[in-house]
């Protein structure tokens, strides 16, 4: 599952990620490479999620910012 928003405000991007997991949803992150996604290593967090600036896209004047997480469901237990 892919979690993506446009927006900078941390509650609306990792702060609800970090607030699922601790909430005991039953899906866990997965890290994205930059190399799968053609993204600079920079783009990337330390908990391994995808957040653009617009300073990283200064030569088109006005792009927002983008947040995105990519969660697995983990298996259940009989």
């Amino acid at each position: 599952m892919v979690y993506c928003t446009c927006s900078l405000e941390l509650e609306e991007g990792a702060g609800r990620i970090e607030a699922l997991l601790e909430g005991g949803a039953p899906v866990s992150r997965q890290t994205i490479d930059p190399d799968e996604i053609g993204a600079e290593p920079d783009w990337i967090t330390r908990a391994g999620d995808l957040r653009t600036l617009p300073c990283h896209f200064a030569e088109y004047d006005g792009v927002d910012g983008f947040f995105c997480a990519r969660l697995i469901k983990r298996a259940a237990f009989a």
